[in-house]
């Protein structure tokens, strides 16, 4: 399915297995739950060597880090978390992470293949969508760094702000049903003068956006009284980042648009392809050469479409080195029957279609 994935399925189970890593081990004598030792750098009895290993251990693996490299332990944990989030070989067990207690941990399950196969996709007479096509990587970056990321689970959509909305204030922030993601806490930000700006500039980001992902695409409106800008997945069919006016509905991801980019990719036309939209806050944002410099830079990533583009990259690696023997036929019908379906929805060509059925309501 999802190489990446498959790679960091294999490896963890070989570190579990290993037994060298404190508080990493399973869960359940079925092997089907694992903790993960969890523990805040800012704990007083954090043991770096300890505390951060299997998350420098994957940061190596990766190559990521090398010895003699300057030691960043928040940003190997935010890249397991990041990868264990995107897998879909994983699923957090929220009910049995401790992580208020003095060795804390997180639990995470791992998905049976069956039950990933059925999830992808289904669509029944009344023409509903299966909530994987909701299902959205949204990564937080704080001046060029990562500093968080989640992955959306609501079919009806997600709020992004720095703070938990009102009850009852559907007016203003959009309807309750919504998931609530927050913005990563600016304590996260070693500069001083950084951190004081990003919280300056959380305090006009409080109605925050709203995002919802369906077969047609990724669609955001903007409430918050800062400026948005964004940047879409084609650079070629859409080069320059635009501004978000605020509370109109805007499309910022096309599906169909990316079915016939994937569809070059895959014939050798495009050097790289990522299903994934730019957002920056507050600041203008002329290219993504100037990303690093930025306070506050969310990424958006269609989850099923860069599934696609896994398999599309692993497929075409394959037949670059001409080894087409080590096919992963799970791969392969894993994409054909996302790609399958993504085909079979049909599209609307007039923008006042939205209007009709505006994606994401207030």
């Amino acid at each position: 399915m999802n190489p990446g994935g498959r790679r960091l399925k294999q490896w963890l189970i070989e570190q579990i297995d290993s037994n060298i890593y404190n508080g990493l081990l399973w869960e359940d004598e079925n092997r089907t739950m694992f903790r993960i030792p969890w523990k805040h750098a800012g704990k007083q009895d954090y043991n770096q060597e300890v505390d951060a290993s299997i998350f420098k251990a994957w940061a190596i693996f990766k190559g990521k880090f090398k010895e003699g490299d300057k030691a960043e332990p928040a940003t190997w944990k935010t890249r397991l978390r990041c990868a264990l989030n995107k897998s879909p070989d994983f699923e957090e067990v929220t009910d049995r992470s401790q992580l208020d207690i003095s060795e804390p941990y997180k639990v995470y399950r791992i998905v049976p293949e069956e039950e990933q196969k059925s999830a992808v996709v289904h669509q029944d007479p009344a023409g509903t969508f299966n909530a994987a096509f909701s299902q959205m990587m949204i990564c937080f970056y704080y001046g060029g760094r990562l500093v968080g990321s989640t992955v959306t689970t609501h079919p009806e959509g997600c709020r992004i702000s720095p703070c938990q909305p009102p009850l009852a204030s559907g007016f203003l922030y959009g309807p309750d049903s919504l998931q609530n993601i927050r913005f990563p806490s600016a304590d996260l930000i070693e500069n001083e003068r950084q951190r004081h700006i990003t919280l300056k500039l959380f305090s006009h980001l409080e109605r925050g956006i709203l995002l919802r992902a369906n077969r047609e695409g990724i669609f955001i409106k903007r409430l918050c009284q800062s400026r948005v800008f964004w940047s879409g997945q084609d650079p070629q069919y859409n080069p320059n980042p635009c501004k978000l006016e605020r509370d109109a509905v805007v499309k910022i991801f096309d599906t169909a648009r990316f079915l016939q980019v994937l569809q070059l990719y895959q014939e050798g036309h495009y050097q790289s392809l990522e299903p994934t939209v730019t957002l920056c806050f507050g600041e203008e944002f002329n290219d993504f050469s100037t990303v690093k410099s930025k306070l506050i830079i969310v990424q958006i990533t269609a989850l099923n479409c860069q599934q696609l583009v896994d398999a599309v990259t692993a497929r075409r690696s394959q037949y670059s080195s001409g080894n087409l023997e080590i096919s992963d036929d799970m791969a392969g019908d894993q994409m054909a029957r996302i790609y399958q379906d993504l085909c079979s929805y049909p599209v609307p060509q007039r923008a006042s279609c939205f209007r009709d059925n505006l994606p994401i309501p207030v």
